[in-house]
């Protein structure tokens, strides 16, 4: 689920790799990992934007792509839900850094 970012996803796919219904799938990765597959891995797409805010001067458009999510908007979104400020507030605090 980790190696590509920017690829869509499927839960359904990866229950079926996994062999298991999707219902189960969901249940047993939130009872392992603790959040659901799709929550999972929105929060590992924000921290891999994090790490772009940080250590690139990438657009954030650009950033916002590479990491999956469909447009910039999407991003920002999914970004201030996580972090409490948009990514360009992020990016330009000392502390982000």
């Amino acid at each position: 689920m980790q190696r590509d970012f920017s690829q869509g996803i499927s839960i359904l796919d990866i229950a079926c790799q996994c062999r298991l219904s999707l219902s189960h799938f969901i249940r047993a990765f939130s009872n392992t990992v603790g959040t659901a597959p799709y929550a999972w891995f929105v929060q590992k797409r924000v921290q891999h934007a994090e790490a772009l805010l940080t250590e690139t001067h990438l657009p954030i458009v650009q950033i916002a792509l590479e990491c999956g999510f469909t447009d910039q908007a999407h991003f920002t979104k999914a970004f201030a839900k996580a972090n409490g400020t948009t990514p360009a507030r992020w990016r330009r605090q000392p502390s982000s850094g």
